[in-house]
C-alpha cells in the first residue's frame, strides 16, 4: 500500500496543502516547529481517523483558521491495485469556544466539534473506515509504549487489530459503552437509587463483549511477540548482547464480574475486564520500563513499530504505509544503519528530519526529498 496524494486544509500549522507521493522513501526535512510532525500526523489520521497527539479534536482546526473552522485531511492510496479515498473532516460548533485571538491560542479554547469521515466519497462511521488505509507511525513519544500507563499498550494492540478486523473497534465501542453503564449503576446502588440486582443484565451483555476483544488481542500479542523479538535481534548493534525482546498480554483478573461484585460495588466502578489488562513487555525476562536504559527503550519501541507494519503486511498481504518521526536522531549510527536495512523494503516509508545528515540514506536511494522553508513545503534542492 502506498499514498498518492495528500490534501490538508487548516490542519494545525498547515493552511492548505497538496503532496503527489511516489512508493518508496520520501523525506521531509525543516528545523524544529516547521511543520513535519504534524504533516505525519495528518499522514496518520488516515488510517487511525484520530489523532495521536491532541487531548481534544478542536485543536487539530488550524488557530488563524477563518470562519467557519473547518478541518480537512483527504488522502488516496493505492491497495493492491485499487485505488482508496479516506477523509476527514472536522466543523468547529458555533459559539462551542471563546472569542478572540488569544482565547483561541490557549488549549482550553479548543472549540467543540463534529466530525466527518467518509470513503470513496461515502460517509462512513469510524469502526467502519478503520483500515480502509493502513499505516504505522513511530514518534520520539513512542517511550510511552514502554513507560506509559497500560492504556497506550492496549491501544497499540488495538489499533493494529483494528486496521484488519473492523469488527474489532465495533466490539470496543460495545464493551465501552455497556462498562458506562455499569459504572453509573455501581453508583446508583452505593446511593441506594437502584438495586444490586440489575447488575445482571450489564455483566452479561459485558462479560459478551468482552469474549471477542480478549481473543483478538491475544491472538495479535502472540504474533507481535515474535515478530518484535526478530526485529528487536535485527536493530542490534554488533557489540550488543542479543536481548530477547517479548511482549505477553495478560488479562487484569481471572475473576468474573459477579466475583468482583463486591468489591466493585466498595469502589463504585467496574475493577476486571478488558479495560483493566496489559501487556507486559521484557527484556530477557525483566521489565524493560524498569530495568531497561533509555537507549534501550527506544530500539524496543521501535522494534515493536516494526513488527506493527510485519503484522499489518502478513495478514493482509499489503505492507501499511510507515511513518518516521524524527527516529534516525535519537539512534547511534550502527543502528542507523540497521533501522535502513529494516524500512528499505516497505513499500512506502515517510521519514522527517531536522538535521538530514543523520539519514543513512542517500539521494538515489529516494523517491522524493522535500523541505520546509517558511511553512511551505518545497522540493529538496
Amino acid at each position: 500500500m502506498h499514498l498518492t496524494r495528500l490534501q490538508l486544509s487548516n490542519f494545525r500549522s498547515w493552511a492548505e496543502l497538496e503532496l503527489e507521493l511516489d512508493p518508496g522513501i520520501t523525506l521531509i526535512s525543516g528545523h524544529n516547529a516547521a511543520g513535519k510532525s504534524n504533516l505525519v500526523e495528518a499522514i496518520y489520521m488516515l488510517a487511525s481517523l484520530r489523532s495521536t497527539r491532541a487531548q481534544t479534536e478542536g485543536e487539530l482546526i488550524r488557530w488563524d483558521a477563518d470562519q467557519p473552522q473547518v478541518m480537512r485531511v483527504a488522502g488516496t492510496a493505492l491497495a493492491n491495485d485499487e485505488a482508496v479515498q479516506v477523509e476527514v473532516a472536522l466543523a468547529a460548533r458555533s459559539g462551542s469556544a471563546p472569542s478572540g485571538a488569544g482565547a483561541a491560542r490557549r488549549r482550553s479554547g479548543a472549540p467543540l466539534t463534529s466530525k466527518r469521515i467518509r470513503v470513496n466519497g461515502v460517509a462512513r462511521r469510524a469502526s467502519d473506515a478503520l483500515g480502509a488505509i493502513r499505516a504505522v507511525q513511530f514518534t520520539t513519544l513512542d517511550l510511552d509504549l514502554l513507560t506509559g500507563s497500560a492504556s497506550v499498550r492496549r491501544r497499540y494492540l488495538d489499533v493494529a487489530v483494528g486496521q484488519l478486523q473492523r469488527a474489532h473497534a465495533a466490539n470496543l465501542s460495545r464493551y465501552q459503552r455497556a462498562l458506562t453503564q455499569r459504572n453509573a449503576l455501581l453508583k446508583r446502588i452505593a446511593d441506594g437509587r437502584a438495586a444490586a440486582s440489575e447488575l445482571e443484565q450489564w455483566d452479561e451483555l459485558l462479560e459478551s463483549s468482552a469474549a471477542p476483544i480478549w481473543q483478538a488481542r491475544s491472538e495479535a500479542a502472540q504474533s507481535l511477540s515474535k515478530l518484535a523479538a526478530a526485529r528487536h535481534l535485527d536493530l542490534r548493534a554488533p557489540d550488543d548482547p542479543a536481548e530477547v525482546l517479548g511482549l505477553t498480554y495478560t488479562p487484569a483478573d481471572s475473576e468474573t464480574l459477579r466475583e468482583s461484585r463486591a468489591r466493585d460495588l466498595a469502589r463504585g466502578s467496574t475493577s476486571v475486564g478488558p479495560h483493566r489488562d496489559e501487556l507486559l513487555i521484557d527484556l530477557d525476562g525483566r521489565p524493560a520500563a524498569n530495568f531497561a536504559s533509555r537507549a534501550q527503550q527506544r530500539v524496543a519501541a521501535l522494534s515493536m513499530r516494526l513488527a506493527e507494519a510485519d503484522y499489518l503486511a502478513e495478514q493482509s498481504s499489503d505492507s501499511p504505509i510507515l511513518l518516521l518521526d524524527d527516529v534516525f536522531s535519537e539512534l547511534d549510527p550502527p543502528r542507523r544503519s540497521r533501522t535502513a536495512d529494516a524500512v528499505s523494503a516497505v513499500e512506502q516509508v515517510i521519514l522527517t528530519t531536522a538535521d538530514p545528515h543523520v539519514i543513512p540514506f542517500s539521494p538515489p536511494d529516494l523517491a522524493a526529498s522535500f523541505e520546509i522553508v517558511e511553512g511551505e513545503l518545497r522540493p529538496h534542492s
